[in-house]
């Protein structure tokens, strides 16, 4: 593709913005949450003020990353739609577009002429490639942000899987839990297929999330305005779908459910975009990890290439996962307000780098905030 015949444009009506991902076709690559149900329903319920920044090849749409402006302090920031939610991302792009720096400057020059309120365009938690594309965003100046996404090669057969790492620990304590599923009333593993499914799991999981983020002493971000009734909406719409780019799963043990599994697809991936866990007679049965075998073995059958634990390094991601794919963030200042700002974010990250990576501050820092901020 000719550079000069690539052209910007803002978007910010939002039936236009919705139609530029038809536009597009089906040859794009786009991580879940830069797709057009994610864009739409969190426009419409959490944050009207969204516009999609495009690079045009004569009429048709090549390149569109999604935005919301939100206020931090002093500043506007433009950043991904979803805000904590929205992880592994990287925008949506034709498979065969090529573009540039020259190109993304002129987006963000044409989004300042547009928007002079906004400082700074903040991309946080970003693939540098997905199915073996790079992202476009990695030729402006990035940094590595502090948390990784783990994963799994996929196999046709699940025994390959297992068998990388405590395959008979892991086989013993499924047989052992199967055992005490069935012995409290019968399980089955549940997928949401209709809008009254994924209500009613949607309900138990934000719940349970909101039960253990407190106990942590970590801030819920279900709690804003709307953001709960963007996840049953987008969840809901995509049940219906014959290939849903959004999932719900649960396990089922005597008619309720005890674990919550949230996953989303791009083209060769599935990712794992959250998990609950109920607190009750079974908590001990480990109902979380019960889900996720059954799944990691179920996701064998469907030709995908990775199984992705999303962005975040917990034990039981470690226990399965053979991949380790860092995360990059991305701040583009269009005012002076703007490079004070990303100047604090690039130190903040450095910070906040240097401690993940030291196991024993990060363990005292977590020990230290569920003390202080948690409930008892």
């Amino acid at each position: 593709m000719s550079i000069t015949s690539q052209r910007p444009k803002i978007i910010a009506d939002p039936l236009e913005a919705e139609a530029k991902w038809r536009e597009l076709g089906e040859d794009f690559l786009a991580s879940p949450a830069q797709t057009a149900n994610w864009f739409s329903y969190w426009q419409s319920c959490v944050n009207a003020d969204c516009i999609v920044a495009a690079i045009h090849e004569e009429d048709r749409p090549v390149f569109l990353l999604p935005l919301e402006i939100v206020r931090k302090g002093l500043f506007k920031v433009a950043v991904f739609p979803g805000g904590p939610h929205a992880n592994c991302n990287f925008p949506a792009i034709s498979f065969n577009a090529q573009v540039k720096a020259a190109e993304l400057r002129a987006v963000f020059d044409a989004l300042h002429e547009a928007r002079p309120d906004i400082d700074l365009v903040s991309l946080a938690r970003q693939l540098g490639d997905l199915d073996g594309k790079a992202n476009p965003m990695m030729q402006l100046p990035s940094r590595e942000n502090a948390n990784v996404s783990l994963g799994i090669t996929l196999e046709d057969s699940f025994d390959n899987i297992l068998g990388r790492s405590n395959s008979k620990r892991k086989k013993k304590k499924h047989r052992q839990n199967t055992r005490r599923f069935e012995e409290a009333g019968g399980y089955r593993i549940v997928t949401a297929t209709t809008q009254a499914q994924t209500s009613a799991m949607l309900e138990k999981y934000f719940e349970c999330k909101a039960m253990r983020l407190a106990k942590a002493g970590i801030k819920n971000t279900y709690e804003p305005a709307g953001t709960m009734e963007f996840f049953k909406q987008l969840f809901a719409r995509e049940a219906q779908s014959a290939a849903p780019r959004f999932q719900l799963k649960a396990l089922e043990v005597a008619g309720q459910y005890r674990a919550i599994l949230g996953k989303s697809y791009a083209k060769t991936q599935t990712f794992i975009d959250f998990i609950g866990i109920t607190e009750d007679e079974l908590v001990s049965a480990s109902p979380g990890e019960f889900l996720f075998f059954e799944d990691i073995q179920d996701s064998c059958k469907s030709g995908l290439a990775v199984y992705s634990f999303g962005i975040g390094d917990e034990p039981y991601k470690r226990s399965w996962a053979d991949l380790e794919v860092p995360s990059y963030d991305t701040d583009v200042a269009l005012t002076a307000k703007g490079r004070l700002l990303s100047a604090y974010l690039g130190a903040r990250g450095s910070l906040v780098r240097s401690i993940k990576k030291n196991e024993k501050v990060w363990a005292t820092v977590k020990k230290a905030r569920s003390r202080l901020f948690g409930k008892r």
